[in-house]
Order: C-alpha cells, then sequence, then structure tokens
C-alpha cells in the first residue's frame, strides 16, 4: 500500500492511499482520532505502516493523549507472582464490563503477559500513568505492561542500603520521576527523572525520615503529589522518639510537606485514592471507614464512613469460600474493587451510591488449563498483586539509562 501525506489549498492535511490502482483519502485528524482510539499493541504494531504513521504515534504529544483517552478506559491489571517457577504474569482485566441489569457475569477475554525479569521484586507503588514500578531492598525496576518493557534503574549513586521507592507522575511537565527513600539510615531522598541521559540526584531540603510500608505498597501517586507514611525520628533531651505521620511529595517541585495524622486509634497501614483525594484507611468490623484529606476549602482530615452488606475490608464470601479484600477505589464511579483469586479471578464491585454489589467472574485464569499453558505447575505458590484504574501508556523505556528487557511472549487466553 503506497501512504503519503499532502497539503491541500486550504491548509488541511490529507492523507493518500493507494490500493489496487485507486486513490482514497483521510484527513490527518481523523487518521489522529482513530489512532487514538486503538489498543496500545496495535498503535505500536501499525508504526510499521509507513514512516507517516511510525513519525505520528512516537510524537510526545500523541503519546500524551493517547494516555488521556486510555485513562477515561481504564483496566484492572492483575500480576500473579509464581516465584519458584521462575515466572510473572501481569494479566489485563476489563474494569467495566458488569452491565446493571445483572449481578454477576462472565468475561472469558483477557490478555496476559509474562515477564521473568521481576521475580525477586515486590510492588512499590500504584500504577501511575500507565507504568508500575517494583524493586527489592537493592534494585528499582521499572515496568510498562502496554510496551513490553522494563528498565532496571542505575545503583544508586551515593549507595543507599535498604532501599523504598515510589513512582510518581507531574501532569503539567508530562514526566515520571522515582523517589526513593532510604528504610535504614534516614539518608536524604533520591529522585530520578525517567528520561535519556539522566541520573540520581539527591532532594534538597528534606526533612529526615523514612517509610513504612503500606499494606505492601510504599507510596501512592494523586495529581502530581506522591502520598506515604513516614517516620519522623526527633530527639527529647537525651533519648529519640519518633513521630508517624504523612509525607507529601510535589513531583514537579520537588518538594515535601508532612500530614499529621487523624487523631484517630483505629487507623491501619492503608491509603486510598477517593475522589481524586489521599484517603486513610481505618481498623473496621462492621463498615468500611477512612479519612480524606483536603475535602471543602479547609486543608483537614473527614471521616467517610460506609455501610456494606459484608464486614470491613475484608469478606467471606459463602458462595465460593473465598476471601475478598478491598483493592481500591474506581477513579470513576466510585466503587469499592474486592478482589480474589480462587480457581479462577473474582472480583466484586460494590457501588455505595446506590448500594449494590456486582460479581465478575473472569474465566480463563486460575483453571488447570491456565497453569499448564502458561508452564506453571499445579499447586505451586502463588501470590497476586492488584492494580486497580491502570490505563495504557504508549511511554517507551528504551532511552531511559539502565538494563532493559521486553517481553518474553503474550497470549490471549479464553
Amino acid at each position: 500500500m503506497d501512504i503519503r501525506e499532502e497539503e491541500t489549498g486550504d491548509g488541511e492535511r490529507r492523507i493518500q492511499s493507494k490500493e489496487d490502482g485507486k486513490f482514497s483519502e483521510l484527513t490527518l485528524d481523523l487518521t489522529l482520532e482513530i489512532l487514538l482510539r486503538l489498543p496500545a499493541k496495535s498503535a505500536v504494531r501499525f508504526r510499521c505502516v509507513s514512516k507517516l504513521w511510525s513519525s505520528i504515534t512516537t510524537r510526545p504529544e500523541f503519546i500524551r493523549s493517547f494516555a488521556i483517552q486510555s485513562s477515561k478506559q481504564p483496566c484492572l491489571l492483575a500480576c500473579v507472582d509464581a516465584s519458584l517457577s521462575g515466572k510473572r504474569l501481569f494479566i489485563s482485566l476489563p474494569q467495566h464490563v458488569h452491565p446493571d441489569e445483572s449481578d454477576y457475569s462472565y468475561v472469558d477475554r483477557l490478555e496476559h503477559c509474562e515477564v521473568n525479569a521481576l521475580v525477586d521484586d515486590e510492588p512499590m507503588s500504584e500504577s501511575v500513568h500507565g507504568l508500575v514500578c517494583f524493586g527489592n531492598f537493592n534494585r528499582i525496576v521499572v515496568w510498562n505492561p502496554s510496551m513490553r518493557q522494563h528498565v532496571t534503574l542505575p545503583e544508586l549513586e551515593p549507595r543507599v542500603r535498604y532501599i523504598r521507592s515510589c513512582l510518581g507522575y507531574d501532569p503539567v511537565s508530562d514526566k515520571y520521576k522515582v523517589l526513593c527513600i532510604s528504610g535504614k539510615r534516614c539518608q536524604d531522598p533520591l529522585v530520578f527523572t525517567l528520561g535519556p541521559q539522566e541520573s540520581w540526584r539527591v532532594t534538597q531540603n528534606s526533612p529526615r525520615h523514612f517509610p513504612t510500608n503500606t499494606m505492601g505498597r510504599i507510596g501512592i501517586c494523586i495529581n502530581g503529589h506522591v502520598y506515604y507514611q513516614a517516620t519522623i525520628p526527633y530527639k527529647v533531651d537525651n533519648s529519640y522518639q519518633e513521630e508517624k505521620l504523612l509525607m507529601s511529595f510535589d513531583v514537579r517541585y520537588e518538594k515535601f510537606s508532612t500530614i499529621e495524622k487523624p487523631a484517630d486509634p483505629t487507623l491501619r497501614n492503608f491509603l486510598l485514592n477517593y475522589e481524586g483525594k489521599i484517603a486513610w484507611g481505618c481498623t473496621s468490623f462492621s463498615s468500611i471507614r477512612f479519612w480524606v484529606w483536603g475535602e471543602g476549602e479547609k486543608q483537614e482530615w473527614s471521616l467517610r464512613n460506609f455501610i456494606l452488606p459484608f464486614p470491613g475490608f475484608r469478606q467471606r464470601d459463602p458462595v465460593f469460600e473465598c476471601l475478598l479484600e478491598l483493592k481500591g477505589i474506581t477513579h470513576d464511579t466510585g466503587e469499592f474493587i474486592f478482589a480474589t483469586m480462587h480457581d479462577a479471578f473474582y472480583v466484586l464491585y460494590y457501588d455505595p451510591k446506590r448500594e449494590r454489589a456486582k460479581w465478575i467472574e473472569y474465566e480463563g485464569i486460575g483453571d488447570q488449563e491456565f497453569w499448564i499453558r502458561n508452564g506453571i505447575l499445579r499447586g505451586t505458590y502463588y501470590s497476586v498483586d492488584w492494580f486497580p484504574n491502570h490505563s495504557e501508556s504508549l511511554m517507551s523505556l528504551d532511552n531511559v539509562p539502565g538494563l532493559h528487557g521486553v517481553l518474553g511472549r503474550s497470549g490471549h487466553p479464553g
């Protein structure tokens, strides 16, 4: 197929394609709209159609617009960690597939990919604008499931022991940054911008602190700020004491601020993104309770309490006899997401405003055929990490300094 771009007399650009000796025309704007609505893997595949399409889909403005469009159709990203088998599977599940007329639905089409580079790492942050951050005490890995790419960032200089990292995104400058904090000696935090010729640098004017794990994750990024629980040591007379609070890191200006925790003895290590604001969960056996920061005109905590038809942050389903745990809240509809894996993937969406719960069973995952197909022995220990509100991203990690890797294979089970 012969494809070329030309400009008309009125300044409008058109794309002409020749097939079977005949030309058909598409305006460039229409072509952009079509490409923006494609899945990430299709947009990448179509780069080989022509130099023009490759140029369009690799432009920074297109990548940014694609991410915005993708965020309107978020998915529930699940990561199955079968460490003993040396495998880690990323599975993209439709987040809004359940019809209003039914309380129980099946989904039999999904996408998954396999990567072996993250076997020894744990997720450090939530999904941030299409990227996820993994790591351990010695290294940090940033992964883009949509592009099937990952990069292990360079070793930290100066060297930091027992590192804890969080991924942040600034929507104004369209930049991703990794914040790294020592979990041992309160060393000055370091920042790494994902881009060419970048390196670790020490942040300025940071209070001495070390982070606290938050239900397996370190931080959560909301509207250009990374929030995480931290402990600040201070000296009183001849002894040291500690204060636990919420730390806020401005991704764009790389500045820290502290927020006092709510005066509630039931606070637990659980942070949420509730309607675009940071929320701190509380232990409760009869409802879901959490404090929300910054609602209204005053910057203060306000309490939210939702009575559910099942108890607290966890519930045992009587039909499937499996334990469901709260994994997050949908950003667009405000539904609570409870999920588990028990011979299949089960997700319960609960809408507190309509007081309605919906079950979704994602078929083709967790059964015997699934394990055999992915080379995982039945009965092998595995764990599942959940990333709600994940959106696709065309952000390439090729130009980020570090050790690069790509996906081994992908599939479409079901």
